[in-house]
């Protein structure tokens, strides 16, 4: 039996798209409204139930035909129904799609209908003229055997069909063929490159295409420098000392290549590693310049004569990450940009094949990016495009450096043209993207899969509560993916999902209710959410503006429209919300009434501005130092906070009436949440940090639980677009 069915379908309310893979939804127009948006695994279920509609299906077939094993607990297989049900809206009480059979099984319950449109003169011919196209029912099978039932169902088939063919032809011209001919954009598939288990990114190639060079970091969370061989995919480590390694770049005669290694706090190096000639080893790995080692590593690009590396760094008395261009035969470190300070900064920078400009993304405010063209001749730059919602982590010359190559959204390529600036999309994919690169040879490769799995831990704050707990309140999926916690028990949270095609934003009730709040029309990326004092409107900072969210009521943008907002946070009583704007390259705190809209600036001098539940102080951080300081607003005190805060993360805050809380990364990695007690004026480490925890957690508002997100490793794989 086929693993996935070959022919387009009507599944109940949605329809299966055999191209993609995909379960769809469309509107009258024949517009695609959703998408069933499932990983690889809960997609062969679903495949797997579409094919074997109407029957009972055991959990041994399910293991055996799905999983390929039979030692699979039945707690996975629970995930992946649940899964299932959210995508398709299921009701696991009144069930419209899968039925539970207890102790047995599962049984596929909705219609499948397989519908075969003739996309040929002929048949379009026939449907004008009222002839019938072929359409036949894989109808769920009855355990009653009387044939009756069968050819009703065959009598509404031709009856629909006579009156419908046409209506169906042109639905699935509308819907189907937009990701093919239609709109001029190709559906590619992916080729896997590499297939280790855990996150493989960066790629490059060498100039003669034989080797694949790219960072690993395995299930143990230790991150490698790793060789392959096109031919054989015979893989040599190159370098494994626990270090924290940038993505490397060739030198132009693929006998080196250049990277970063650093330890975050204590050093930074660029070095240059040479490779054997059998290209089995290591020759030699030397130092060849010094970088900050609070900068943030990103991708390196080789001059095409060999003379040049630019990469990214955090120079002294630099507040963001700038491009530095090292001068392989000796001579000064030069910086090449110098990006606004509300900025994050320069990265990902990729020298054209004539060796006289470079492309590079540039940050905006830490929400989303443009990408700029630096002409090295006149030093002198120029933004090509400012990117709506999107933050590619690589982007590359394309089409003889006359077009610039980016990830537009996680299933889509897209060009720009450096002169006409005509943005084109070149193709849809099949997979999540994270980061494009192109080879000498012209080869597209890309980092594809999901990036990490999010789990949210509810623990005992040992400070105010001694009793140990741990408890699993929440584990992402591709279709959720983040979530805030309620207030109160009686109140709803709140979870970022895109199980309706795009990311949303829902209400989840202890009642089981689930209300989509937000109605995004594109990708999103979202920095930060918190609900209001009452527990009733949702606070969000997304990409680089700030919105809130609640039931029955139309979104509400604060911040200006095509302008940098980013920490918002709510005041004591509701009513108003607080961020920060860049205006004119300068951060300034903006107050904006929730009610008249009406919006006055607080300070001009900080970049930081929360205050707390009970109103009785506030957190703020200078622009001109990254200083923090505590305002006690009863006696008007200013105490100074020794909050380090290097690089460009701001920690994130917790206030609370008798502390506030933030997250730092120490040196070794691990997350840790300190305590600062308003009354004793003492600090104090809580010990649950740990490697891959995230540093937005919450507490709760009697101080008894923390919420810690802490990640697994997801599953990255690099492949190539034919």
């Amino acid at each position: 039996m086929s693993s996935k069915p070959e022919q387009q379908l009507k599944v109940g309310d949605w329809w299966y798209l055999p191209e993609q893979d995909k379960l769809v939804k469309v509107d009258a127009t024949g517009e695609i409204t959703a998408t069933a948006d499932l990983d690889n695994l809960c997609q062969k279920a679903m495949n797997y139930f579409i094919l074997n509609a109407g029957r009972l299906i055991t959990r041994d077939e399910i293991l055996a035909d799905v999983w390929g094993v039979r030692d699979v607990s039945d707690g996975r297989i629970s995930r992946v129904i649940r899964v299932l049900r959210v995508a398709l809206g299921d009701d696991s009480r009144e069930p419209k799609y899968i039925e539970t059979i207890p102790k047995r099984g599962f049984r596929f319950i909705a219609p499948v209908v397989d519908v075969i449109p003739q996309p040929t003169v002929e048949s379009h011919v026939a449907a004008e003229n009222g002839q019938q196209t072929t359409e036949t029912s894989v109808h769920p099978e009855s355990n009653n055997p009387s044939p009756l039932p069968r050819r009703v169902w065959y009598r509404w088939i031709a009856t629909i069909s006579v009156l419908g063919c046409a209506v169906l032809y042109l639905l699935w011209q509308q819907f189907y063929l937009p990701v093919q001919e239609v709109a001029g954009v190709p559906f590619k598939r992916f080729q896997p490159l590499t297939s280790l288990k855990g996150l493989e990114m960066h790629p490059a190639m060498s100039p003669d295409g034989q080797y694949l060079v790219f960072n690993y970091l395995n299930t143990e969370s230790q991150e490698q420098l790793i060789l392959q061989q096109m031919s054989t995919s015979a893989q040599t480590v190159l370098v494994a000392d626990g270090s924290s390694l940038s993505n490397a770049a060739w030198r132009p005669d693929g006998q080196a290549l250049a990277y970063l290694k650093a330890q975050r706090g204590k050093s930074c190096q660029l070095r240059l590693l040479t490779l054997n000639a059998d290209f089995k080893g290591v020759a030699s790995d030397t130092k060849l310049t010094d970088c900050n080692p609070d900068s943030l590593t990103g991708r390196l690009s080789w001059s095409p004569d060999g003379a040049s590396i630019v990469f990214p760094d955090n120079p002294d008395n630099s507040p963001n990450l700038v491009l530095m261009l090292y001068p392989v035969g000796g001579g000064k470190v030069e910086q090449l940009t110098t990006p606004p300070p509300t900025s994050v900064g320069d990265f990902a920078a990729r020298f054209a094949k004539k060796g006289n400009q470079l492309v590079f993304m540039r940050d905006v405010g830490g929400g989303s990016g443009q990408i700029w063209v630096l002409d090295l001749d006149k030093r002198t730059t120029e933004m090509l495009v400012q990117l709506k919602n999107n933050y590619p982590v690589n982007i590359d010359w394309y089409d003889n450096d006359r077009k610039i190559i980016y990830p537009d959204t996680p299933n889509s390529v897209r060009t720009i043209d450096i002169k006409s600036k005509k943005i084109e999309t070149l193709y849809q994919t099949d997979n999540d993207m994270f980061e494009l690169t192109v080879s000498a040879q012209n080869r597209v490769l890309a980092v594809v899969g999901q990036l990490r799995v999010t789990t949210i831990m509810k623990i005992n704050n040992p400070l105010t509560n001694p009793q140990p707990t741990k408890e699993l309140v929440f584990e992402s999926s591709r279709s959720e993916r983040m979530l805030q916690n309620a207030l109160a028990d009686d109140l709803p949270s709140a979870v970022l999902s895109n199980r309706s095609g795009l990311f949303q934003f829902w209400f989840h009730y202890p009642d089981g209710r689930q209300l989509q709040v937000s109605n995004f029309k594109d990708w999103i990326m979202l920095r930060e959410m918190m609900f209001s004092p009452d527990g009733q409107r949702l606070l969000t900072s997304v990409s680089n503006e700030i919105w809130v969210f609640a039931v029955g009521q139309p979104p509400l943008l604060l911040s200006k429209e095509g302008g940098t907002a980013r920490n918002p946070s709510w005041s004591p009583d509701g009513r108003f919300v607080y961020f920060s704007s860049a205006v004119q390259g300068r951060w300034q705190i903006l107050k904006t009434d929730t009610q008249s809209l009406e919006q006055s600036v607080v300070a001009l001098d900080l970049d930081y501005y929360q205050e707390s539940p009970n109103g009785a102080y506030q957190v703020v951080r200078r622009s001109a130092d990254a200083g923090y300081e505590l305002h006690i607003r009863a006696t008007g005190e200013v105490i100074e906070l020794q909050i380090e805060s290097k690089g460009v993360l701001i920690p994130h805050f917790v206030l609370r009436e008798k502390a506030l809380y933030y997250s730092t990364y120490l040196d070794n990695g691990m997350l840790d949440i300190r305590r600062y007690n308003l009354a004793s004026r003492q600090l104090t480490s809580i010990e649950h940090g740990a490697k891959g925890s995230l540093r937005r957690f919450s507490v709760s508002l009697d101080e008894q639980y923390i919420y810690l997100p802490q990640t697994t490793l997801g599953n990255l794989d690099i492949a190539e677009l034919p």
